[in-house]
């Protein structure tokens, strides 16, 4: 049998292999070279998404900084926040039928909010910049926040009250009893009324029928004639019974602890997705208090009083014709005669021009101004507003009691114009032009919903995101 002997290999055959080998190393190079621009390119794309955007800024006020990753998480939740409200102030629509129309001019209002980003997600990083503000002064005034107060307000949210369901209390509010002077009586010339309420001076004597004194005295007789009539039968006793006082019981939170942990939970797992929290969400609680204990702040010098005039009126077109009224005035012409005559308030001019009680923020500024500055009886040249010439008098002044829910709303204000003076006066209060860039547009209002409420299609409402 015959070896094998090797194969001799020519110079071309080793040429040839060179070549390939050659070959082979440059397409692993460029295989190489590709892997790590695409590694490179994903490891940026992560670093990117991952570290660089979330701490890039989009506002700043003095030392403090607000970024991407704090600035898109609270713009989602409020996106979520406003389409539940959508949908609820929808199904109240649709409760209401034909009544409901301004509920559902309110949806329609909020979804048209949610379809422009940009507003909502502007509104929300405004918000943030007042907080800051709001934290800054309230730093400088000793004003805090407590875990406790925090956690009250949490578990209210929740609907959880470890220590029993709160019982609502009333505040007693003073009021302006309406009593006129003689000035005044003369000034509105009133008229008896047919069915006055007059109380009697003397009290008329009820002198007793024949009939009714036979029967008293025979009830008297049978009375006497019956021994087995104890005193009690015969003439009840009644026992004074002292009026009792309603007891307030706290009633148990049907919420359990285990339970309010659970709701934390599925908290935590629906917001997941938009990298929010319960503790994002105490962070909000706290900015709410500070501003409502801020706000409480500035306003504790102002007295719970406020100024008000009792006025009416007569409102012409024309300069020339309220000269004619004053005229007819000054020759003692009856001033509700002339309401009823020339002017054309029609929501008065039949009650002889009466406007009743308001305060200098009631009217325009030139009427307000005007009626301030009368005292009682006198009756003002012709004053001019965007409705036309008024003639007016005064009938009364006096000051009232602020309800507290106005005397709430003129410390908030007080806190909004403070705000308004700092961002305008500060030069550290910087917004970003690349905000725009990161503004969340998720969650979407649903197509269907947008359909269903702007056609107005009363079909059955749509199921409503998560809390």
């Amino acid at each position: 049998m015959a070896k094998n002997e090797p194969i001799k290999k020519t110079k071309k055959h080793l040429a040839r292999q060179q070549r390939e080998a050659r070959q082979t190393r440059i397409i692993l190079t460029i295989t190489a070279v590709i892997g790590a621009i695409i590694l490179a390119l994903v490891g940026y794309g992560l670093v990117d998404s991952l570290i660089v955007k979330p701490r890039t800024p989009v506002a700043r006020v003095g030392e403090e900084t607000i970024r991407v990753n704090d600035f898109q998480p609270q713009v989602q939740y409020t996106r979520i926040q406003m389409l539940n409200q959508a949908y609820q102030y929808y199904n109240y629509a649709l409760q209401f039928g034909e009544y409901g129309q301004s509920f559902l001019d309110t949806s329609q209002n909020i979804a048209s909010q949610l379809m422009q980003p940009d507003i909502v997600s502007r509104d929300v990083l405004d918000q943030m910049i007042e907080d800051i503000l709001i934290r800054e002064e309230a730093a400088k005034r000793g004003i805090t926040v407590s875990e406790e107060e925090i956690d009250e307000r949490l578990y209210s949210a929740f609907g959880f009250f470890p220590d029993g369901t709160p019982t609502p209390t009333q505040t007693a509010t003073i009021l302006a009893t309406p009593t006129l002077s003689e000035t005044q009586y003369a000034l509105i010339s009133p008229t008896p009324s047919a069915t006055s309420t007059d109380i009697p001076t003397e009290t008329p004597e009820v002198t007793a029928t024949p009939s009714d004194e036979e029967e008293v005295i025979q009830e008297t007789e049978e009375a006497e004639e019956t021994p087995e009539a104890t005193a009690t039968e015969a003439v009840p006793q009644e026992t004074a019974t002292p009026a009792s006082s309603p007891t307030i019981t706290l009633t148990p939170t049907p919420f359990t602890t285990e339970v309010y942990a659970q709701n934390i939970d599925e908290f935590n797992d629906f917001y997941s997705t938009y990298k929010f929290d319960i503790n994002d969400l105490r962070e909000i609680i706290e900015a709410d208090i500070l501003r409502e204990k801020l706000a409480e702040g500035m306003g504790s010098d102002i007295e719970p009083f406020k100024e008000e005039v009792w006025a009416r009126h007569i409102l012409v077109e024309t300069e020339k014709e309220a000269q004619v009224v004053l005229e007819q005035l000054d020759e003692g012409e009856d001033f509700a005669s002339l309401a009823a005559g020339f002017s054309t308030d029609e929501s008065n001019k039949d009650l002889g021009g009466d406007l009743g009680w308001f305060d200098r923020n009631t009217m325009v500024t030139e009427f307000s101004d005007a009626a301030f500055e009368l005292e009682i009886g006198e009756i003002s040249d012709p004053v001019e507003t965007s409705f036309g010439f008024h003639i007016i008098q005064v009938l009364g002044k006096r000051e009232s009691q602020i309800l507290p829910s106005e005397l709430s709303q003129i410390k908030q204000e007080m806190l909004s114009e403070w705000l308004t003076e700092q961002r305008n006066a500060r030069e550290d209060v910087v917004v970003y032009d690349a905000w725009e860039k990161y503004t969340p547009s998720t969650p979407e209002i649903p197509q269907q919903f947008i359909q269903e409420l702007f056609l107005q299609n009363t079909t059955p409402s749509l199921e409503q995101p998560a809390p």
